[in-house]
């Protein structure tokens, strides 16, 4: 009885350990990118002010689809989330990114088919680009 309470309790550890972290597998170049929830964007609504927050955002937005248009015209595959937990997985890597742990909230990560890559838009635009 004890090892089966053993195996048992390493199971329920095992799987709490990634729980609530959303797989996504990739296989060929990819560009994921994650944007904050609404949640977020709220607390930063919040924390900026209306006016600077807006501002900020018609930046962001402006860069994001920047980099999605080359991304496009090089037909590298995309995806894009939310999610506040991901777990990303290509080739011999896994990365497991928990977005309520960084200050960061616009996140680009490309695959280039082994391995990952992250940098905020403009960089990971210059990085495509060359």
């Amino acid at each position: 009885m004890k090892p089966y309470l053993i195996l048992l309790l390493i199971l329920i550890t095992s799987c709490q350990s990634n729980q609530g972290f959303e797989e996504i597998q990739v296989s060929k170049p990819t560009m994921v990118s994650i944007s904050p929830d609404s949640t977020v964007t709220k607390q930063l609504q919040e924390k900026m002010g209306d006016e600077n927050y807006f501002v900020f955002i018609d930046d962001v937005m402006w860069y994001d689809s920047e980099l999605m248009m080359l991304v496009d015209s090089f037909e590298i595959e995309q995806l894009s989330t939310e999610k506040r937990k991901i777990k990303l997985i290509g080739g011999n890597n896994n990365w497991q990114i928990d977005m309520d742990t960084t200050d960061i909230k616009w996140r680009y990560i490309y695959f280039d088919g082994s391995e990952f890559l992250e940098s905020d838009a403009i960089a990971m635009k210059e990085f495509l680009s060359n």
